[in-house]
């Protein structure tokens, strides 16, 4: 009993244990995510939406109203909703949470920060298939290989 925690100290212990659960659960989250089953997956997709059918498309794609653009925001909007436990609308307030899950998909709909994002992505999906990009004796060697001068390019 003498080495029980004291009353003040079960809610910080409490608290300790939920925020560890809730990293621990978005560590494994993100990890499944990101995993390699799930990488493959989301480039079959984007393979699927580029080139349909393994072809590029001959034909404008068909322009949807602005109707059907609003429905697919919402849709899109109710499904990063439920994203997320419900820990953390209770934390932040519905009405706070839906706002900034609205500004994160506003975010989506600049050409800029797509483009960003798309080079982002890119980057990283070279550096994990190809680690050796940041080391200078790799990029000399693939400078040399294309015929560079390395001297001149990485001065």
């Amino acid at each position: 009993l003498h080495h029980s925690p004291s009353w003040s100290q079960r809610p910080h212990t409490a608290w300790s244990s939920l925020c560890f659960i809730h990293f621990r659960w978005l560590d494994v989250s993100v990890s499944n995510l990101t995993c390699t089953r799930y990488w493959v997956v989301y480039l079959q997709v984007i393979q699927e939406a580029v080139w349909p059918g393994g072809v590029l498309p001959t034909a404008p794609v068909f322009e949807r109203s602005q109707q059907q653009k609003d429905d697919t925001k919402q849709q899109a909007l109710r499904c990063l909703m439920r994203l997320l436990p419900d820990l953390v609308s209770d934390v932040l307030g519905s009405e706070k949470y839906r706002l900034s899950w609205q500004t994160a998909l506003d975010s989506f709909q600049d050409p800029h920060i797509n483009r960003h994002l798309v080079f982002c992505i890119f980057d990283l999906l070279l550096e994990f298939l190809v680690p050796e990009i940041p080391e200078e004796n790799f990029q000399r060697s693939l400078l040399q290989m294309l015929g560079k001068n390395p001297e001149k390019l990485l001065a």
